[in-house]
């Protein structure tokens, strides 16, 4: 491997244009000011217009079921709420960016996109089973976690043999392999993506440890149940075969995580987590189709 992370690094392109308001919207949203003016926050929602449509379009969506036609950001908000309207955001303006092919991951134009948007209502739901204090800030980050495959894909294409014989003759994680062939790994390149982009702190460290919630405890990692929950809902993507690429089911899952969680670890009750999630799979549909149609 002739590049350095620091290489790769310096490659990663600024920040997508419409995922400006989105971060704006969410350092807005940052604790939940009570003071926040409503109306400045729709005039920087409404300074995108696609999005704007996109966001009414996910707002009157039937997963809501308002009777009354929902027309405006405005009336968005004081519908669903600051929290909802935010992960919708980071929904419109991720379909960007998260919706093409990704060849050294072996994913199809829509695969990603599918198994971030699966990972996404999976963490929001774990969250509200294990009573976590923000279901939408789980989604956002399920929605984001591996936005770094953007950017490490070709390397790994390039090494990809060599990470899988690596995997099989030593039995190590994905993660671990690509550390060993390509000296970093995706969620390394993401979390390094994600403070480029000025993300929040707290998705920084979900995309850096989603797969690794043990190192985050041990960094120090001030919300370990949040990482727990992506690391989870990432698994249960991989298992159900939400968009899994070449890499699906080659990472191992922490049952720390679920002792952390207090998520019951019987085989009976793992079997009812998976069914109760693939429940949502109709969601998952509609949301991809909302955002999809022109």
């Amino acid at each position: 491997m002739s590049e350095t992370l620091q290489d790769v690094i310096d490659k990663i392109d600024r920040l997508p244009e419409h995922f400006l308001v989105a971060i704006k919207v969410a350092r807005m949203l940052d604790g939940y000011n009570l003071d926040l003016d409503i109306q400045e926050l729709t005039r920087v929602i409404s300074l995108d217009q696609a999005l704007t449509s996109l966001l009414l379009k996910l707002c009157n969506s039937a997963h809501y079921g308002f009777s009354r036609k929902i027309v405006s950001i405005n009336d968005a908000i004081a519908k669903l709420g600051f929290k909802t309207i935010k992960s919708l955001i980071f929904v419109a303006v991720s379909q960007g960016i998260l919706n093409q092919e990704v060849q050294g991951y072996g994913l199809a134009k829509g695969e990603l996109w599918k198994n971030s948007i699966s990972c996404a209502v999976y963490s929001r739901y774990l969250a509200k089973i294990t009573k976590y204090k923000d279901p939408e800030i789980a989604f956002t980050a399920g929605l984001l976690r591996d936005v770094g495959k953007l950017v490490i894909h070709k390397y790994v294409g390039v090494g990809y043999n060599e990470i899988i014989e690596l995997i099989n003759s030593e039995n190590i994680s994905f993660v671990e392999a690509e550390n060993r062939v390509l000296g970093f790994n995706h969620c390394q390149i993401g979390a390094e993506m994600a403070m480029k982009w000025n993300f929040p702190p707290i998705l920084v460290d979900v995309i850096a440890h989603h797969h690794t919630p043990e190192k985050a405890l041990k960094g120090g990692c001030q919300d370990i149940d949040l990482i727990s929950i992506v690391h989870i809902a990432d698994a249960l993507a991989m298992l159900l075969g939400a968009g899994m690429g070449s890499d699906g089911l080659m990472y191992s899952l922490e049952l720390k995580s679920l002792e952390n969680l207090k998520i019951p670890q019987q085989i009976s009750s793992i079997e009812n987590l998976i069914s109760d999630v693939t429940d949502l799979n109709s969601e998952i549909e509609a949301m991809l189709g909302i955002v999809s149609e022109k």
